[in-house]
């Protein structure tokens, strides 16, 4: 049975602005310099380094999926917004703050008798320490493991999965951002999302037959998949039982067949839609 390794925030703490994420299991950034390289004419050597005007700092910060992810309104961000946050880890050491974050990744990975796992990818402008006494705060919650998985689709190609075991499935959005920055300053003024954007969903399930799917279309078809992923609790008891998941507008792109020795049959169902602050739509019910 999985197990939870570390559950960080009990001795760290992870905020979004003023929101506490629940059952963080890690949380990392990279700050590295940005910089040009200059040569003299006819050297071969490198005179200087200088560094460049936008120095960006990337964070990830993984977390499993919870019953209280939509009671905390950090656990949901408009993906394509200009709207900055603050990052703040707390812990034992200090405070460490990445001020004007970016949300530039955005994941969610369920695997049948898995923990749910998510993570959030950011982009900050900025970053201070301090020596800020560490007080631990606590509340309940439930960690969410799928025992069950069901897709259904409005696309005529692909399947539902009525008649097929679904073994896992994830959602990948990824944000690529452009940094815009007025002449004679040092930090951008905003990091506007480049466009068109594209995110990708892929679920896997076991073969029962062999199927042949339709994937001469000249133009890709369009529609929504909808993610019902049943709950074993563990903990409390708790009032949510399913999370549904929708995502809209997605063209098929690929199916792939795997056979291994002594292994199951698989089918891989791949799929891309365009990146917008309605493209994925999630929400508990009981």
């Amino acid at each position: 049975m999985p197990s939870v390794t570390r559950i960080h925030s009990s001795d760290a703490e992870v905020y979004i602005d003023t929101n506490r994420l629940n059952a963080v299991q890690s949380f990392s950034y990279e700050n590295s310099k940005s910089f040009s390289e200059i040569r003299k004419l006819g050297s071969y050597e490198i005179e200087n380094r200088i560094l460049n005007a936008d120095q960006p700092i990337n964070s990830t910060v993984n977390f499993l999926v919870t019953d209280y992810i939509l009671e905390n309104t950090a656990n949901r961000l408009d993906l394509l917004s200009l709207q900055t946050y603050t990052l703040k880890l707390v812990e034992t050491a200090g405070t460490t703050t990445l001020s004007n974050s970016y949300l530039n990744n955005y994941n969610l990975n369920f695997s049948v008798g898995e923990l749910a796992q998510g993570s959030y990818g950011f982009i900050s402008d900025s970053i201070s320490t301090s020596s800020d006494v560490f007080s631990a705060t606590s509340n309940d919650f439930n960690v969410f493991r799928p025992q069950d998985m069901t897709v259904t689709t409005t696309l005529d190609e692909g399947i539902n999965s009525s008649d097929y075991a679904i073994q896992n499935c994830s959602i990948s959005i990824p944000i690529e951002r452009t940094a815009t920055i007025r002449a004679g300053s040092r930090s951008p003024k905003r990091r506007y999302p480049v466009l068109p954007a594209q995110g990708t969903v892929s679920f896997s399930v076991i073969k029962r037959n062999v199927e042949t799917v339709d994937l001469s279309n000249l133009i890709l078809k369009k529609g929504k998949l909808q993610f019902d992923i049943s709950n074993t609790i563990l903990g409390s008891e708790s009032t949510y039982g399913t999370l549904n998941i929708d995502v809209y507008q997605c063209s098929l792109i690929s199916i792939n067949n795997g056979n291994t020795l002594d292994g199951n049959a698989t089918l891989d169902f791949n799929y891309t839609f365009p990146i917008s602050n309605s493209a994925v739509d999630y929400f508990f019910s009981s």
